[in-house]
């Protein structure tokens, strides 16, 4: 499979496909978090290349958007698209942040979604996005105003419906309905972003279908742990 183009609900989506070194059919989707890219920093391709050893690896872009919502139908884009292209494929999904929850909802819909990776993912997005953004900021968009900023990224708005989509889904209860897929959770438990309380909390509700591995500090970004983790996930994929 080579890279691909794919016709999303808000336009064409590029997706850069790392291929399988292995004569498998496994094909594991990664879904960026919020103000990240398919680049995630330069460690996304580091992490695709180790997970390359047991299955292709698709990473793409977000459309600009940061609606929950939309970002869900985007993922169901490429993934429709992937088997469409590899007939009789075996799909994994990875979630990186808001990028874990877009793959929660996403695999709670999609049953045959085979494995799920969640990457420093929430458990819930409202408590999370006051805890980053304060109180004030958090209030004002909660209450219907529009917000504007910059920062290392670029500029960035956030209109409320960013905040009222979250009130769609239920993150803890499409988890507590979950089957025995397997799904592992990877946190750092110096994340000032989501909280390694969130982490510990998805791997509670999943029960023996969740594993949970914890990296000792570390940050949001898993900075210092990318190709610690980048083997995990290679590894449990390929089991």
């Amino acid at each position: 499979m080579d890279d691909f183009v794919v016709q999303g609900p808000l336009g064409p989506i590029e997706c850069v496909v790392e291929k399988n070194r292995s004569d498998n059919k496994n094909v594991l989707v990664m879904a960026h978090g919020f103000r990240g890219s398919r680049e995630g920093g330069g460690r996304a391709p580091l992490v695709a290349k180790q997970c390359a050893a047991c299955c292709s690896v698709i990473r793409f872009n977000f459309t600009g958007t940061r609606i929950l919502s939309l970002q869900v139908a985007e993922l169901q884009a490429v993934i429709s698209q992937v088997r469409r292209l590899v007939p009789g494929c075996r799909i994994f999904l990875m979630g990186r942040s808001l990028g874990g929850a877009a793959s929660i909802v996403t695999a709670g819909l999609d049953k045959e979604i085979a494995k799920l990776v969640l990457w420093a993912a929430p458990n819930d997005l409202r408590f999370t996005f006051r805890y980053v953004m304060g109180e004030a900021d958090y209030a004002r968009l909660d209450q219907g105003e529009t917000l504007h900023f910059t920062d290392e990224r670029g500029e960035c708005v956030l209109t409320p419906d960013f905040l009222t989509d979250f009130d769609k889904y239920d993150l803890s209860a499409i988890l507590q309905g979950w089957d025995e897929r397997p799904v592992l959770l990877l946190h750092c438990e110096g994340d000032t972003t989501v909280l390694v309380q969130q982490a510990k909390r998805n791997a509670e509700i999943l029960g023996k279908a969740g594993e949970l591995h914890l990296f000792p500090n570390g940050d949001h970004s898993f900075t210092d742990y990318s190709e610690k983790a980048g083997a995990i996930i290679a590894d449990w994929l390929a089991r």
